[in-house]
């Protein structure tokens, strides 16, 4: 019985934090649409090149998409919020992560390519 009152004592503090959270960010700032990138980073070494140009044009969207998302958290008046800074810096470090797989693979290709 202890056991299930902790848990939902952990589980309603997980709400708040959450309900706090939102209710930090602007009306505006929900609007914004999170980045998500779905493609699949092909391995460079078996790559073909029409494979690896489609897949670096889904990276510059997503990049694209982050960098507008961003904007958007910016122009809703929440950039001082610490919601906007951690949203801000999930973006970022997703891009940067997404970016970096791709140029290992791409090196990769040209390596085997060229």
């Amino acid at each position: 019985m202890k056991m299930q009152i902790r848990q939902s004592r952990i589980a309603g503090t997980g709400c708040a934090a959450l309900a706090l959270a939102v209710s930090l960010m602007t009306p505006k700032a929900l609007a914004c649409s999170e980045p998500v990138f779905s493609a699949s980073i092909p391995d460079g070494k078996a790559a073909s090149e029409s494979e690896m140009a489609a897949v670096q044009k889904a990276v510059k969207d997503y990049v694209s998409s982050g960098e507008a998302y961003i904007a958007c958290l910016e122009d809703s008046g929440s950039s001082g919020s610490p919601t906007y800074i951690k949203k801000r810096n999930e973006t970022i470090d997703g891009m940067e992560r997404v970016a970096a797989q791709f140029n290992r693979e791409l090196r990769q290709f040209r390596k085997n390519s060229g």
